[in-house]
């Protein structure tokens, strides 16, 4: 993929700036929002919705889940998970982006146990040889780059001599990094004298037994995730980009490729909304902004009335947190050239949604709108992917 090709979609990604009318706040919006429950009768609707919709928008397959005050009481999946096999509750779906929440929760989880400090610098225990003379690298910490104030680009090849660099003063300002993340792995893995991987399966993986999530490559799951087809249907292998780039079998990476059933995927989302493995401090400073995004004057939303635009969006510790009215919403979205994917859950209700779209861009953009109108018509993330539309056609 080009720098230029990467840039746009990042900047698509990461959207609500441009051009429209700006959001105003809509203080008659209650701080506690519901997302509608699924009864057998809703369920029957829905079921012929997304099943109409996987045609109509020509996706691949589609996975979604409602969990109810920290309960997952309906999913379903939609769609084929390879030629001539429908899509069930063991397809795995490579999710993106949703990767770096299971990155954050064990470097969260390993910080409430003790074994990591946010607040250290980790030049005691790693620095990336590209910037190893900045004077930077030494205050550099994880909560820098938990809240994606490192002041890195996204990847290092945005950059134009293709090398990781210091944009400015960690802590100081916002940029969304993947770099970041794998920054973070880096440190656990020196500090601690332990992969990564293993980390993430003795934190997070065995704890919460999810036997169907999966953080390394490996082709013994290649059968079972979710194929990626371009527009065209072409199938460039798995773990693999139409440029011709690969993940290696037993490779990871602390910013995406994650897959992971619906289930699994849920599983780990209730278990972040109860806050679980985290002392209460951490649970309140992983769920408060600590890196702004975009402020109210910088977000814009299609302009229509039905829509609860956000007041501010920007990050946690890992977690992305989107404003609006009275309330907050906590997740994280993940994009790429075959994925859209989205996990959320609203804090004072307990409710939230996991929907994961494997098509082409275009077209897993068009349904997630549908999606999210369907299960949450009021979402304050729906404007973003509406303009996104607005913005392909």
């Amino acid at each position: 993929m080009s720098i230029k090709a990467s840039l746009t979609i990042f900047i698509l990604l990461h959207l609500f700036v441009a051009s429209s009318h700006s959001a105003e706040p809509d203080q008659t919006v209650e701080s506690r929002r519901y997302i509608d429950t699924v009864t057998s009768q809703r369920a029957d609707f829905l079921n012929n919705e997304f099943d109409a919709l996987v045609r109509k928008h020509q996706i691949n397959t589609l996975g979604v889940a409602v969990i109810k005050n920290q309960t997952l009481v309906w999913e379903n999946q939609y769609g084929l998970q390879s030629e001539g096999v429908p899509a069930s509750k063991d397809t795995l779906f490579n999710v993106a982006s949703l990767t770096k929440t299971f990155t954050a929760e064990t470097i969260l989880r390993l910080a409430a146990q003790g074994k990591l400090d946010l607040d250290e610098s980790i030049a005691t225990y790693w620095v990336d040889p590209d910037v190893i003379e900045s004077k930077y690298a030494k205050t550099l910490t994880a909560r820098d780059l938990l809240s994606h104030q490192s002041g890195f680009d996204n990847w290092r090849y945005f950059s134009k001599d293709g090398n990781l660099k210091f944009n400015y003063e960690p802590g100081t300002d916002f940029s969304y990094s993947g770099e970041g993340f794998e920054y973070l792995a880096k440190y656990a893995e020196h500090k601690l004298d332990t992969p990564f991987e293993q980390l993430v399966a003795d934190t997070v993986l065995k704890p919460l037994k999810l036997d169907n999530a999966f953080f390394t490559v490996d082709s013994a799951n290649f059968a079972r995730i979710a194929k990626p087809l371009d527009e065209q249907g072409k199938f460039y292998g798995y773990y693999c980009h139409p440029m011709g780039y690969c993940s290696e079998q037993g490779s990871y990476s602390a910013a995406a490729n994650l897959v992971t059933t619906v289930s699994d995927y849920a599983t780990f989302l209730i278990s972040a909304m109860k806050g679980e493995g985290l002392t209460a401090q951490l649970n309140d400073q992983r769920n408060t902004m600590q890196g702004i995004q975009f402020t109210q004057d910088e977000i814009i939303c299609p302009d229509t009335a039905d829509v609860t635009c956000p007041t501010q969006l920007g990050y946690g510790l890992g977690w992305g947190i989107t404003k609006f009215g009275q309330g907050k919403l906590i997740g994280h979205r993940g994009t790429n050239w075959t994925v859209v994917s989205i996990a959320y859950f609203y804090p004072d209700s307990g409710d939230g949604l996991v929907v994961f779209v494997n098509g082409p861009n275009k077209a897993g953009i068009a349904a997630m709108v549908d999606v999210l109108e369907r299960l949450d018509p009021n979402s304050p993330e729906l404007p973003g992917y509406k303009l996104r539309l607005q913005r392909d056609n």
